[in-house]
């Protein structure tokens, strides 16, 4: 049994997923809301799957269950960032930041950055060891964990 939340869409008992970044394929045996046993879950929902055809060494946390083929799985991202308005500097080329999407929480270096224009709206090239998975278009957070207590750069959506 792994738990987790619908981020969209529904599921059903039955339904052959896939499970992200590694590719594997799951059977969903069975869904439960509350403790209750139930054939589908839509976006929102709080879930416990009955999973066959993966371990538990196979799944772990931030992976991602989907019958969606257009999620993108990629260790580089390519895009204008948007800074919040109260990040203090330009961002550099090597900066260690996290980038957050769903559950998923994974470290990345800036590989490019070109300030030119407004430093505030970079062209960036981020890289990371792990894949991140979401969908085309998806804002991705950025995050600094050494800088104060402003730890939000701000996102990315990945061209």
């Amino acid at each position: 049994m792994v738990l987790g939340g619908v981020a969209e869409g529904t599921i059903h008992a039955h339904d052959q997923m896939k499970v992200l970044p590694t590719g594997k394929v799951a059977h969903l045996r069975s869904i439960q809301k509350h403790d209750d046993d139930v054939s589908e879950a839509s976006a929102g929902d709080r879930v416990g799957l009955a999973l066959k055809g993966v371990e538990e060494v196979d799944l772990d946390r931030g992976y991602v269950l989907s019958t969606n083929p257009s999620l993108v799985c990629s260790s580089i991202l390519n895009g204008r960032a948007e800074l919040v308005r109260f990040w203090p500097a330009p961002l550099k080329e090597q900066m260690i930041v996290y980038l957050g999407h769903w559950m998923q929480f994974i470290p990345a270096r800036i590989a490019f950055v070109n300030n030119s224009g407004d430093w505030k709206r970079p062209e960036i090239t981020l890289r990371s060891e792990k894949e991140l998975v979401y969908p085309p278009g998806a804002p991705i957070l950025i995050h600094y964990l050494e800088g104060g207590k402003l730890r939000v750069v701000g996102r990315i959506v990945p061209a």
